[in-house]
Parts: C-alpha cells; structure tokens; sequence
C-alpha cells in the first residue's frame, strides 16, 4: 500500500499551476499518520486533551489546515504546540508547511463522515452500532479490553440516530450506568432517565441548568445513548446553541429559510446546549419561538441545558421563559463530600489506577465545586505517578498537586465575588450576564472578572461562562484593562484592594 505521505505528494507535484487538494480518504489517511508523529512528541493525556478532536481538512504543497473545535483550542494549539505540529508536518510530508487553524466543530463532523475510518488501527474498521454493544449497559468483554475502542467518539447514520449536522459527537463514557449520582444531581439524573423512558410526554421541554463543569452534558449524552439503545431510528439533533445562531444568520444571508426550517423541525429529538446564548438575539428568538412550537405540537421531545434557569436569562423573551417551564426545569449542584469521594474512585478506576481512600478524601476536601477540576485532578495525579515510578499516596499527591494545595481552604467563591460586586455598584446579577455595554455595567463586569482571576481557580472560559457566556479573550481583555486602571489610577486600586480584603480577610 503506498504510504499516505508519498500518495500526497504524488498529487503536489502534478504538472498544474496549483496542486489539487488531497482527496478525503488520502486526508484522513494522511490525519493517521501526522497524529503518530504528534503522539510521539507529547504526553498521551496532552494528545487526548488538544489533538484527538481536531482533523485534517486541507492539505497541499504549501499548508496544512487543522480544524478545532473553538476558539481556546486554536490560541492553545498555536502558543503552545506550533513546534511539535511544524516537527510532525516535516517528519510527515518530508517538507516544512504552514500549519492554519480553522473553528469550526461542523467541519470536523463532516470530515470524519466523508472520509474512511480515521481512528487507531487497533479500533473495529466498521461503524459502530447503536444497539450493539457500544450502548449496552452491559458491555461484552471485548468491550472492556479495549480502552482505545471505549474512548472512540460515536457517530450514526442519518437515516435514524444522531444526525450529521449535530456539532458533537456522543462520547461512549457518558452513559446513565457511568454517571455518579449523589444528592446534588439525584432529581436531574431521574429526569433525565424519566425523558428517555418517554421522550416528547411528561417532561417536554426538559430544561437543566447548572454551574460550568457539574455533568449537564454527561447526562444529556446519557438521555441520547438511552433514547438510541431504545429506538436506534430516533433522529437526534443535538448541538450547541452558538451553532444555531450561525446556522440561522446563514440562512438569512443565502435566503435559505425553507431548508434551515426543514432542518430544525423535521427531527424527533432536538438537543441544545448553553440556550442561555440566545440572549440579546431577538430575530434568532424568534425563530427559535417558531420551531420550539412546531416540535412541542408535533410531539417531538426537546432538551436544553443552560448556566442559569430560564427567568435568570437576560433579555430572554417572555413568551420563550414560559414555554421553557412548561414542561421541567432542573438544578444539577455542586456535588456533596460523598459524592465527591465517589466521582474520585469511579474516574480512578476508570483509568486503571484506582486511588487509595486517604488520597480521595484530601481531593475531596480540597475540590468542592467542579467535577472536571475532580477528574482533572485524577488525571494529572495518576500521570504524575506513572512518570515518577512511584505508587500513589498522600505525599505524590500534595506534590503532583502543589497549586491545589497551595489554595486556602474555603477561598472565596464565585457567588461571594458576584455578590459584593452588585452590591456595591446596584446592579442586577442578569445585567452582568447581558449583552450591556454601557459603562454603569460594563466597569462593575469588568471588576468583577479581574478578581475571579485573582482569586479563584476557574479558568478563563469559566469565568467567561458566569457573565452571559462570554469566551476567553473577552476575559483576558476586563483582566487586563482593570490591571492597567489599579496601576494607574489610586481610586481604582483603593477599591480592588477594599474588594480583596472582604472577600480573603485579613491576613491573607
């Protein structure tokens, strides 16, 4: 068979003014092997982390293009992994290329349908089965030998299953036998399985809001897989509600309404996630008033999820927060000691290493609010063992995690930071979430994301998501600007630090 490397630049040096672009199975063969290069110079939990989701979409004698899946992903990629993807690129086509990036999740959906299988060799050629084993709540032993197959994202026809032109892709780990339920999230669990035991009846629409990182999105992965394993013709569109947004502009600029329409109306099941984006888009809400209903009327069962429940939505129009709560709205909260300690053994056995009871109880103590900084934890702490050659124990962990550690127990929170802001400028918690960009909300937002960064361990797009679901560089820009006003302006920097003082107390 000729190497993919060789077929491709077979095709760059054809005798035409420019080379034609690699076919889909030449790029997705092409993908495999770049992707070997890439592991051999990172880490597996990096390579999982940032390169397992992108794909290859173009390639000649000049570039390659990568596409992610958002914006952080890209700005992470080219800070921090430009050298490892130029070393991989020459190793690979025997040549420097300009490596490009391009977001767009859609993209990558439709490459991974149009090409031939791209996953590891050691992975099944043929798609896998909704009613197969890969959604069994009892997996079969060849199942549980393969780590590599468990971990493979799932995707399904179109004639029935998750359609094409959903944004994601539904990740076997997420299942009701594999989420961890607890008094936090023990009613949204319940209604979750209640909606895919009877989908478009007793709970339609079901809405669930939670803080970032609490497992909306694992149950609602869980709701499709139940619904699949049911019925394997259930058709599924499930998406985020930016991707709506964009769908609908598109629409509007190529006057394609009637096909936009026969989109979003013609599925059995509609998911979207963070709805909460439809704020300050009145047309958008409109359209979205009109396909809520056509579904609602025909029977079609309809699932949200959002950062906030639906009368917290800013600028949401009345007659969309009515018909959110028409059918349930649910609370997923942070989860409890108890709960904590089981996610902690459950994502350590999960990876083959499961952690000793005293190490789970520190972690449990130490991270109270957010299950993937729970995993993340794990993940880092089981790496950190396997490269050090020692066993796993309370010492490793206060080393593998200094930064945890290092945290005061019982830092202030997001609410507290949320809280004091609003009260001293006398705003609305809703106007901080909005679209408003008038200086008496913009300057107490800006405020309020400058001590966030200062002083809680969210990340930039958590921060992002607890005003409005902004993204990362709208943060990185209030961080900034606030930081420039305390250097040079002492009224500001008197009253950041008042700010620090009542949130940390003194001595801290």
């Amino acid at each position: 068979m000729t190497p993919p490397a060789a077929a491709f630049e077979r095709s760059t040096t054809s005798p035409v003014a420019q080379p034609a672009p690699a076919s889909p199975n030449a790029l997705a063969e092409l993908w495999r092997t770049l992707q070997n290069a890439i592991r051999a110079r990172v880490q597996p939990e990096q390579f999982e982390t940032w390169f397992r989701r992108a794909t290859l979409v173009h390639a000649d004698a000049e570039q390659v293009r990568l596409a992610v899946q958002n914006g952080f992903t890209r700005d992470w990629l080219t800070s921090y992994y430009r050298d490892v993807l130029d070393q991989a690129v020459q190793q690979t086509l025997g040549g420097p290329r300009r490596v490009e990036f391009v977001v767009d999740p859609e993209l990558i959906v439709r490459a991974s349908r149009d090409s031939t299988d791209v996953r590891d060799p050691a992975r099944p050629a043929s798609p896998p089965q909704v009613n197969g084993t890969r959604t069994s709540s009892q997996p079969s032993p060849d199942r549980r030998a393969s780590s590599a197959e468990a971990s493979a994202p799932l995707r399904i026809e179109s004639s029935g299953g998750l359609l094409w032109s959903s944004d994601v892709n539904l990740n076997p780990k997420y299942t009701f036998d594999n989420f961890v339920v607890g008094p936090c999230n023990r009613f949204a669990h319940a209604a979750a399985v209640g909606v895919s035991e009877a989908p478009g009846k007793a709970y339609n629409p079901f809405f669930l809001h939670g803080n970032v990182g609490l497992g909306k999105t694992h149950l609602l992965q869980s709701l499709c897989f139940s619904l699949l394993e049911r019925d394997p013709k259930t058709r599924i569109l499930y998406l985020s509600c930016e991707t709506f947004v964009n769908h609908f502009i598109n629409a509007l600029e190529n006057g394609d309404l009637a096909k936009f329409r026969n989109k979003y109306r013609n599925v059995d099941v509609l998911v979207v996630d963070d709805i909460h984006l439809l704020a300050n888009k009145e047309r958008t809400q409109e359209e979205f008033f009109h396909t809520f209903n056509t579904l609602y009327q025909s029977g079609k069962q309809i699932v949200l999820s959002s950062d906030s429940p639906p009368k917290d939505i800013p600028t949401l129009q009345e007659r969309l927060v009515s018909r959110f709560k028409w059918g349930l709205v649910t609370e997923i909260e942070p989860p409890c000691y108890e709960t904590r300690m089981a996610i902690l053994k459950r994502k350590s056995r999960e990876r083959g290493r499961e952690i000793p009871d005293e190490v789970a109880r520190l972690l449990a103590e130490r991270v109270e609010s957010n299950i993937r900084e729970l995993e993340g934890a794990v993940v880092k702490l089981i790496g950190y063992s396997s490269l050090a050659g020692a066993p796993i124990s309370v010492d490793l962990a206060r080393d593998a995690l200094r930064e945890l550690f290092e945290m005061r127990k019982g830092a202030p929170s997001m609410e507290d930071i949320l809280a004091l802001v609003t009260e001293h400028f006398g705003v609305k918690l809703s106007e901080l979430q909005s679209k408003k960009r008038t200086n008496a909300v913009a300057y107490p937002r800006q405020i309020a994301m400058y001590l966030a960064r200062q002083i809680t361990r969210h990340s930039l797009e958590e921060i992002g998501g607890f005003f409005g679901g902004r993204d990362h560089s709208t943060v990185i820009y209030a961080v900034d600007k606030v930081g420039q006003l305390v250097q040079e302006d002492e009224s500001v920097r008197a009253l950041v630090d008042g700010f620090m003082q009542r949130l940390q107390g003194p001595g801290r």
